[in-house]
């Protein structure tokens, strides 16, 4: 069983458990200060008589004793340039080797996150803690519509209902990739983000946005454009784009309900 919890905080509060854990910020705080996201999930048994796998009052104070410490430690190193890859792929390193020595028994910690913003975030994984894992959200709107080559309209509209309509439909999509490399202070396997988001609006965006998938785009060329097919047909285009840096996933969410997610196992 695991357990996540997510806490909002500044590099100002580490150490400090008097912020509220929202939006707000700290209380008492008269200025505009960035905040961060920081989520911790652990794994373990649940206690039969509490039913917890530990206090979620436990996490918050690992996050933010331990992990934003780090966290926080290294942005005061590198004020004057700002978080660089190889000091957040060092950092996130020593933030989960600490969470994971004062980790609330008989929990043990499985992952760290770290959310710059809602488009940006850092992992690390217990069973890789040498590895970080980064992923960037792009956006992209395009229309489709799902038909099966060879059946009738009535077939099609049984298979996949108003999906199908004949005239199309569009959706906003969301697509998130996740590339991965090792911490070890030059990050040489991961990319950066200028790369990773050239690459990504030039290989997918600028391709796709506005487009209608099944007529305007040769990848979809019978090939039913399902969002499990988006997903597979931008991770191929993106894995060798990208390198030399690998490739970890790429995630499609087609509404805040429904995505789909390529590793490359299946491609």
């Amino acid at each position: 069983m695991r357990l996540t919890r997510e806490i909002r905080c500044s590099p100002e509060q580490a150490g400090n458990m008097r912020p509220l854990n929202t939006w707000a910020g700290a209380e008492g705080a008269n200025q505009l200060i960035p905040f961060w996201i920081l989520r911790a999930t652990v794994e373990g048994p649940v206690d039969p008589r509490t039913g917890y796998i530990c206090d979620i009052k436990q996490l918050d104070t690992l996050l933010r004793e331990r992990v934003l410490a780090e966290l926080a430690r290294s942005e005061s190193h590198t004020a004057d340039a700002g978080l660089g890859m190889a000091q957040i792929g060092i950092a996130m390193t020593w933030a989960f080797k600490a969470g994971a020595t004062n980790c609330p028994l008989p929990a043990k910690l499985f992952a760290i996150e770290f959310a710059m913003s809602p488009f940006t975030r850092f992992a690390v994984v217990s069973k890789e803690t040498d590895v970080v894992c980064l992923t960037r959200s792009f956006e992209f709107c395009a229309s489709h519509r799902l038909a099966v080559a060879g059946c009738t309209d009535e077939e099609n509209r049984r298979l996949f209902g108003k999906c199908s309509n004949p005239h199309g439909h569009g959706h906003n999509y969301v697509v998130e990739v996740t590339v991965r490399g090792a911490a070890d202070g030059r990050m040489g396997t991961l990319v950066e983000l200028p790369v990773l988001d050239r690459v990504v609006m030039e290989s997918v965006i600028e391709r796709f946005d506005h487009k209608n998938l099944n007529v305007e785009c040769p990848e979809f060329v019978g090939v039913n454009p399902t969002v499990e097919n988006i997903a597979r047909v931008i991770f191929d285009r993106l894995v060798a784009a990208l390198r030399p840096a690998k490739l970890a996933s790429v995630r499609v969410w087609e509404t805040a309900k429904t995505f789909a997610e390529c590793d490359g196992a299946e491609s």
